[in-house]
């Protein structure tokens, strides 16, 4: 078995149990509000999990949402959570699946786990328009986070996280860096997607 099916198998084994912090939910408020997310967006919620960035994404008013997670024992979480018409949601992985032109793209909690960032700006850069957003987001440090996944595994689970600037740079050249933070509290990027850098 390859890694990115380890790493699936691993995420629907601990889907039935797997339940979010809620006393996270004022740092996602907050980085929602840093966002800075249009009205009327199309937004990708990328490795959405069981879904809970949905409910912050939705007070943006957006116009769709796709919820993509490659672990199907998440996304059914996801799918009976949440009955907003507004949401689609895609169980695939990111890097194969065709997606329409977007406005926003989000990363909560699921950056690490892209182990070729490469291949997921150019991926990234094929579906947001220009001047769109990207966003990598965690609601604990960045200390914690790398602390979460530390361990024994018999795959790659994830890339520890580095500063916010290292990560922004293999978003380089789709992707200009427009505002970070990395503190003891949360973890963010927020970047635009450059003009010319092979729009068709």
């Amino acid at each position: 078995m390859d890694n990115g099916s380890q790493m699936k198998a691993f995420f629907d084994r601990l889907a039935p149990t797997w339940e979010d912090n809620g006393e996270d939910y004022g740092v996602r408020e907050k980085l929602v509000e840093m966002m800075k997310l249009p009205e009327r967006a199309v937004i990708a919620d990328i490795g959405c999990g069981k879904g809970v960035m949905l409910p912050h994404l939705l007070e943006r008013d957006p116009e769709r949402i796709l919820a993509i997670d490659f672990s199907s024992g998440m996304l059914e979480g996801a799918r009976s959570r949440h009955k907003d018409s507004r949401i689609t949601f895609i169980n695939d992985d990111l890097l194969e699946v065709d997606l329409p032109a977007l406005d926003a793209a989000v990363l909560f909690n699921g950056y690490p786990h892209f182990l070729d960032k490469r291949a997921l700006a150019a991926k990234l850069a094929t579906h947001v328009k220009p001047g769109g957003i990207v966003i990598v987001a965690h609601s604990k440090s960045k200390e914690e986070i790398n602390g979460v996944h530390r361990g024994a595994h018999p795959f790659q689970l994830s890339i520890p996280l580095r500063d916010t600037a290292a990560e922004a740079a293999e978003f380089l050249p789709h992707f200009q860096l427009d505002q970070a933070e990395d503190t003891e509290e949360l973890y963010f990027i927020r970047m635009l997607r450059a003009y010319g850098s092979g729009d068709k």
